[in-house]
């Protein structure tokens, strides 16, 4: 069955990821009112010429008309995003003053903070510390960057203000994508791939935190652990030893489980297995350029029993043989080319269909290990960046994630959660064992 249905070639259809993204959006929607979005962090150590931003910033973003879109769908049922002109209405600089000890519950509101509109995707907030520094926050819609879009987007702009000749790497980014409407044996074999490893949690109950009631209404917490350089470094090290070269993902999310596990048995969690939701970039040093906006990710998923979560040496083999095993069988690639399938279903139905394998549950943890990112200057308007963490809003259920990056050799992990499903006490003790346990 090879038939290929026509589509535009000047449209930018959504990839089957897209739609996924967008379930989950929906997904958190329906369950909170809040949404899919995430926010990065610039940490400043000094002051910077705001007005100058606020001008530089909204130049900039007319480049992309794609950043005042929205979600439609063609004739031939594809999903597409459709884009104007030009640029609904300038990106947002908002400003605010405030203590030191008012940062963090200012930046929890801004990410919390819905979208005024379809059409908005984009807004900075600006916090002047009394202390002198400043605080950045890029709080962007996750149907349109992801983790790694969203830096580079950072490191495009930061290029573009200081006068580099950026024409070359405008003209790279892809604004147009095809429908994918053909190969369609191609995309069921992948579909079959995935219905595999599904059919094998038949029988799991995935261990999960309970979720405070109502959840209507309920915003996301946020806990930073950061370790400088010397403390990164050792941590590389030990994740390298332990897990091997260049295997820190596993060893970090191994961490991970080693710490909430004992949170999990603390708020009396039921469920015969941890199963971990984990993105990863599907993009190639070479194509990374030209996929700037939208979602270019794909997940592994792993199940870890109950019983052995304490012992992060069995976690880390139980995480190794699992991640051999999706790679071998190229299993990320095949959920990718089989969630094309999915785009015909409305949002509502595929958000629903989504939980159905695991009982009503999506997983027992979101992870991501966004290693050094996309943005790599030391500076930003000319003033000095010392760390640069992610807050992402995580799809709810399960409402709990941990997202993990480096930046300028200093390593930060932050624990994301839906108010309530844990308590301050909890919370602090998490914070101290990641500390210990990394």
């Amino acid at each position: 069955m090879n038939v290929s249905v026509p589509y535009s070639a000047s449209k930018r259809y959504l990839s089957g990821m897209d739609w996924t993204i967008g379930a989950l959006d929906h997904m958190s929607r329906r369950a909170t009112g809040g949404s899919n979005s995430s926010q990065i962090v610039l940490d400043l150590g000094g002051a910077f010429d705001v007005d100058r931003f606020r001008t530089a910033m909204q130049d900039f973003s007319r480049l992309f008309p794609l950043l005042s879109g929205w979600t439609a769908r063609d004739w031939n049922l594809a999903p597409y995003w459709a884009t104007p002109r030009r640029v609904a209405e300038s990106v947002g600089v908002e400003v605010e003053e405030l203590e030191p000890t008012a940062v963090h519950a200012a930046l929890e509101r801004s990410v919390n903070t819905l979208f005024r509109s379809r059409r908005e995707h984009l807004v900075f907030r600006v916090l002047r510390v009394t202390d002198g520094s400043t605080r950045v926050a890029m709080h962007f819609d996750h149907r349109l960057f992801d983790a790694q879009g969203a830096e580079g987007f950072l490191q495009l702009f930061q290029r573009w203000q200081s006068g580099e000749d950026c024409g070359a790497r405008l003209r790279r980014i892809e604004t147009t994508e095809p429908a994918q409407l053909s190969d369609w044996m191609h995309k069921f074999d992948a579909g079959r791939q995935v219905v595999r490893l599904v059919r094998g949690f038949k029988g799991v109950r995935p261990a999960t935190l309970p979720r405070p009631e109502p959840l209507r209404g309920r915003r996301f917490r946020f806990e930073v652990v950061s370790f400088d350089e010397r403390e990164a470094e050792a941590i590389t090290g030990r994740a390298y030893r332990e897990a091997g070269f260049l295997m820190f993902m596993p060893y970090a999310l191994a961490s991970v489980v080693q710490v909430l596990h004992g949170a999990f048995q603390a708020r009396k969690a039921a469920g015969t297995d941890y199963v971990l939701s984990v993105s990863i970039d599907l993009r190639s040093p070479d194509t990374a350029a030209g996929k700037l906006f939208f979602n270019h990710v794909s997940f592994l998923i792993f199940r870890i029993p109950v019983g052995i979560a304490s012992r992060r040496s069995e976690v880390l083999e139980a995480i190794r043989g699992q991640m051999y095993e999706q790679i071998k069988n190229d299993f990320p690639r095949c959920l990718a080319e089989s969630s094309l399938l999915m785009r015909i279903m409305p949002l509502p139905v595929l958000s629903r269909l989504m939980l159905r394998p695991l009982q009503g549950e999506f997983a027992s943890l979101g992870f991501s290990a966004i290693g050094k990112g996309g943005y790599p200057f030391r500076d930003f308007m000319q003033a000095e960046v010392r760390n640069l963490i992610h807050m992402p809003l995580v799809p709810v259920p399960p409402g709990l994630g941990f997202v993990v990056n480096q930046f300028g050799g200093r390593l930060n992990a932050v624990l994301s959660y839906v108010d309530g499903l844990l308590d301050a006490e909890q919370v602090g003790k998490i914070a101290a064992q990641v500390r210990q346990v990394f």
